[in-house]
């Protein structure tokens, strides 16, 4: 019976612990902090990334490459925004403005995974594949033309809540931008 009571209480203190709210410094670390993740996002600039790494160079032999660099970055970067979506969703907030703050995060690396995991990875097989410039040129087009202008605004949407949240919260934040 003594065992019984102890299994029970376990379990009480392990729910009571799993349902407590986390501490708006580890949530803004969570949910606004881990949007770095992405910020690479914009195909002027992951699109540079993944052109560089394909790049050999005939007098160097160890810049000799496999033949799926790009690829394999892009595949890391998807693996990354899907823990970032898992985590943010576990975080337990009960602050209405904190619920709010999580979704928008939460919408904005739901955003960019697909199109990690189809425009992007299109650019990586085309990079690794050493296709034509005007062929990578047309999906990094339609990136920008179509993904690129939602994202900035989620990210733009992210930052200000983020920063309400800090403040509300006096945490010590340095905005760089």
């Amino acid at each position: 019976m003594k065992q019984f009571r102890f299994i029970i209480f376990a379990l009480v203190s392990l729910l009571f612990v799993a349902c407590q709210s986390v501490s708006p410094d580890k949530f803004f670390g969570q949910v606004v902090l881990n949007t770095n993740l992405i910020a690479d996002f914009d195909p002027a600039t992951f699109g540079k990334r993944l052109e560089q790494e394909t790049r050999e160079f005939p007098d160097i032999p160890s810049s000799k490459k496999n033949g799926d660099e790009a690829e394999q970055i892009v595949n890391l970067k998807i693996l990354t925004v899907e823990k970032a979506i898992k985590d943010i969703k576990a975080l337990n907030v009960s602050d209405e403005d904190a619920k709010v703050l999580r979704e928008q995060s939460i919408k904005l690396f739901e955003a960019v995974l697909p199109v990690y995991k189809n425009e992007y990875m299109a650019y990586a097989k085309l990079c690794d594949t050493k296709a034509t410039a005007e062929e990578k040129q047309v999906v990094l087009q339609k990136i920008e033309k179509d993904y690129a202008p939602n994202v900035n605004e989620l990210f733009d949407s992210v930052y200000t809540l983020g920063k309400q949240f800090a403040e509300k919260h006096n945490l010590n934040v340095k905005w760089g931008y």
